[in-house]
């Protein structure tokens, strides 16, 4: 019995310590502890604390940084191709491109419909190919990271995703931009190093050459009220051109300000300079000297030709889809940008990958150039 007594009496002991500990802790419906616990904070932390950067990065995660982040402005995109609509297949059928729209007969009462428009037994598909930069995050980093809350981490993930997203936007500006001459050209980058050539051919748009150049010498604000007014027949020809954008290269901009500058208030076509551009009879010619680099050969190519003007029906139908994505982390679906944490070995890390595939579909039959500068 004694045996017993003694060795119970230091569990004994302990019980009645803990007992009298309990007892001296303040109750409270909601504990200081508890109201002061974030379990998010440690929702990126996976097995023994190793930084988990896929939670960081799942498609709405990457929806809400997107949401949050300034709107980037690029004149292509935003003027000619602001339709961009998701595109549930990664392939775009070529009866999707607008259609040349004429005025049509009536016909009797009774009798049967005829074509809105020409119908083409040719059937083809035009293969979108991704945009996809990536960013490698070290294990240094990572380390650094596990010291930040969730509103820093969020942070850190959003500008992360910024950086992609300036990448994919000024490639997706730049295809954009290729695609007004009817043409996409761009370099795609191959695996085992050097490059080869994505093309997609639309057609020809139209073109007009002009009776006088605007570099001519003693060329007045008649010869440019010809030129627009003729580019503009030629929209009309095709069904288009009820609203247009003129762009003018530098070059053609110049001289098309010294003709303005030159004319005079008795001019019978009213001419006026102002910051959006020059107004020619009513014609608005913006100067666009935005150029974008191209990544093979390192060239600054300019939007528009520095000696061209380009005028784009605005009703013409022009749209950028997002083609589906080829990723089942992005359920193949298609959407506007997808960032994903990719973990390689060495160096030990995640490399960070942006995929977007955007493709620009203009309507050559609403695109009109004019080279106005010999």
């Amino acid at each position: 019995m004694k045996k017993l007594f003694f060795t119970c009496t230091p569990w004994a002991l302990l019980l009645l310590l803990a007992v009298g500990v309990f007892a001296l802790v303040p109750w409270s419906a909601t504990p200081a502890a508890a109201s002061t616990f974030d379990p998010t904070y440690f929702a990126p932390l996976g097995i023994a604390g190793v930084l988990d950067l896929r939670g960081l990065f799942t498609p709405t995660a990457v929806a809400r940084y997107l949401k949050n982040l300034p709107i980037l402005k690029t004149p292509v995109m935003d003027t000619i191709f602001a339709n961009r609509p998701q595109h549930p297949l990664a392939l775009i059928g070529a009866d999707m491109l607008t259609p040349v729209v004429h005025a049509l007969p009536m016909v009797r009462r009774g009798a049967p419909s005829i074509p809105a428009v020409k119908e083409s037994t040719a059937v083809g598909f035009y293969e979108p190919f991704p945009v996809r930069p990536n960013s490698m995050i070290t294990g240094a980093d990572l380390n650094n990271l596990k010291l930040l809350g969730p509103a820093s981490l969020e942070t850190w993930a959003q500008n992360r995703t910024e950086m992609l997203r300036r990448v994919v936007r000024a490639t997706s500006e730049a295809v954009a931009a290729t695609a007004l001459t009817g043409k996409v050209q761009w370099p795609v980058q191959l695996e085992g190093g050097g490059f080869d050539t994505y093309e997609v051919d639309f057609g020809s748009i139209l073109t007009f050459e002009p009776a006088v150049l605007w570099s001519a010498n003693g060329a007045k604000v008649k010869a440019v009220f010809d030129t627009l007014t003729g580019m503009q027949e030629k929209l009309q020809g095709k069904g288009f051109g009820g609203a247009v954008e003129i762009w003018a290269g530098s070059a053609a901009y110049g001289a098309l300000f010294v003709i303005a500058e030159a004319s005079t208030s008795t001019a019978k076509i009213r001419v006026e300079i102002t910051d959006q551009g020059i107004n020619i009879g009513g014609f608005l010619i913006k100067r666009r000297a935005e150029t974008y680099r191209n990544p093979q050969t390192g060239a600054m190519v300019p939007v528009v030709a520095t000696n061209d003007v380009k005028m784009i029906a605005m009703d013409g139908g022009h749209f950028m889809p997002y083609c589906a994505l080829d990723d089942l982390d992005g359920n193949l679906q298609p959407l506007p940008m997808l960032v994903k944490p990719i973990r390689i070995e060495d160096p030990s890390g995640y490399k960070l990958v942006g995929e977007a595939k955007p493709f620009p579909v203009p309507n050559v039959n609403a695109i009109c150039n004019a080279t106005v500068v010999g």
